[in-house]
């Protein structure tokens, strides 16, 4: 492991799945920072991690949204833990599947001490939707750190793209700007792993006793 305070560097194809889990109780003891991925059920939530991973089919991915339930565990080069979260704002679910879904993710969100970031995904071409602001709203509530991270940056132009960036910025309150990727052609895929691991050694170094 890194020492506080240093550079942090990670083997990304170095990633492993460890398990799913229904219920936090179930949630394994580990010692490892934990970055928690959230996400609407069409975001493309699988595919972004896959690129982020570099490993193709390591998450499995699916034409139809909704497919992620269960928190979803994968180590990465023993540095940190990945945290897939339930896909939330499946429409044709049943309301009672989506409250578990709600209590599920707000659960792991409130108990885990170890989480250092949840990133929040955002298709380009939508910008956030209202049950994402819901989301961001509560997180604020909570303090827990956040980064909006836009999907399928591949589908709009240049100017369209940077467009939907500053619209969505000033949707979320104009204080964070959405890291554009996407899973198609790569890009915003190493600035994500960048950002990853500099919160990591931010996290590490705030750990320090100045005593």
């Amino acid at each position: 492991m890194n020492q506080p305070g240093t550079t942090i560097s990670i083997h990304w194809p170095n990633t492993c799945f460890v398990q799913s889990v229904s219920d936090t109780r179930d949630f394994p003891e580990f010692d490892l920072a934990q970055i928690a991925v959230a996400g609407h059920s069409n975001v493309g939530k699988s595919s972004l991690l896959n690129a982020l991973f570099g490993r193709k089919g390591l998450v499995k991915t699916s034409k139809n949204p909704g497919c992620t339930r269960l928190l979803n565990l994968f180590e990465v080069d023993a540095h940190l833990l990945i945290v897939d979260l339930p896909g939330y704002g499946y429409a044709r679910a049943p309301k009672s599947e989506q409250k578990r879904w709600r209590q599920l993710i707000e659960s792991y969100l409130v108990k885990s001490e170890a989480l250092k970031l949840v990133l929040v995904l955002l298709d380009i071409r939508h910008g956030p939707k209202d049950s994402d602001l819901q989301l961001i709203d509560w997180l604020n509530d909570g303090g827990i750190r956040w980064l909006p991270v836009a999907t399928k940056a591949d589908k709009l132009s240049g100017n369209a793209r940077a467009r939907r960036l500053q619209e969505m910025t000033d949707a979320m309150g104009g204080m964070l700007a959405p890291l554009p990727t996407s899973s198609f052609d790569g890009r915003g895929i190493n600035k994500l792993r960048q950002t990853i691991a500099e919160e990591l050694r931010t996290a590490a170094s705030a750990t320090i006793d100045p005593a």
